[in-house]
């Protein structure tokens, strides 16, 4: 006979542990049953991150019914009611709560912007570990826990960005390989390697999106930039000069594209450069 299952473990400390702005509260692993319920609807102060492993769960959240099943992430934002309930038997799930102020923010930075949120298998082995960290009940243990709770949020989100469509064995590595091997080259760009490859210029924009999560135009600028980067800290070699050796035939823009990501001019970032190394 299936029965519900509960195991929570709550941080010892009931303040916030200083400057851990994902502070984890508690955490736990539930195996709920038909008819069962975790607790009276009520509405609470802190975010809660539901990771279903198995089965379906429904949470009711301002009279809307939302059915989450296996490898999908719910959450709820402090003064949202926790109305919880299983579906099938068994539903099981792992959580985990922060009660710092500025919980909600983070979850909205880490990319939890609707609900439930497509993920992956729930990683059970890093909530089993998360749970240790908590019940330590020590500082070095709440920072851990902290540290934790940051690598389960980023499993959930590549989870959201998936299905990743296999690109180390695709054309589509074969473009970011041609990228790499043809960026100095200035009249290489996305248009030409559509034509090579013989795709449409959309096809192969999706493609590259959902492979690596960025357009194939970006990743041909970062590769220049990160190389015309390397080539400031490694030589004297002119802006105009570094410019023309990484694709880019205007200096001008190259230098604000470093200016953009350093803060700083290509002089004063190579000469910042020289400088820390030399005081190493």
């Amino acid at each position: 006979m299936l029965r519900s299952e509960k195991t929570s473990v709550f941080r010892f400390n009931h303040e916030l542990p200083p400057h851990l702005p994902l502070a984890v509260r508690s955490a736990g692993s539930y195996s709920m049953v038909l008819g069962s319920q975790m607790e009276e609807p009520l509405t609470k102060w802190f975010s809660q991150i539901f990771w279903s492993e198995e089965g379906e769960g429904e949470f009711v959240l301002s009279r809307r019914r939302f059915r989450v099943r296996d490898s999908e992430v719910f959450y709820l934002l402090p003064g949202e009611v926790h109305d919880i309930r299983p579906v099938s038997r068994p539903w099981k799930y792992h959580w985990l709560t922060l009660d710092h102020g500025q919980s909600a923010a983070w979850l909205k930075a880490f990319g939890f912007t609707r609900r439930p949120l497509p993920a992956r298998a729930c990683p059970v082995g890093m909530f089993r570990r998360l749970q240790e960290l908590v019940g330590k009940g020590t500082p070095g243990g709440d920072r851990e826990a902290a540290h934790q709770a940051h690598a389960i949020l980023l499993a959930a989100l590549e989870g959201s960005l998936a299905p990743l469509s296999k690109p180390r064995s695709s054309w589509v590595e074969v473009c970011r390989q041609r990228m790499d091997e043809e960026f100095p080259n200035p009249q290489f760009n996305v248009a030409a390697m559509a034509d090579e490859m013989q795709v449409h210029r959309a096809t192969l924009f999706r493609a590259f999106v959902a492979a690596y999560g960025m357009t194939p135009s970006s990743y041909l600028q970062n590769r220049r930039l990160h190389q015309a980067m390397e080539l400031l800290k490694a030589s004297d070699t002119p802006i105009k000069e570094v410019a023309q050796r990484v694709g880019m035939n205007d200096a001008n823009y190259l230098a604000r594209l470093i200016r953009r990501v350093s803060g700083i001019s290509p002089r004063r970032f190579r000469a910042g450069y020289r400088q820390g190394r030399q005081g190493t």
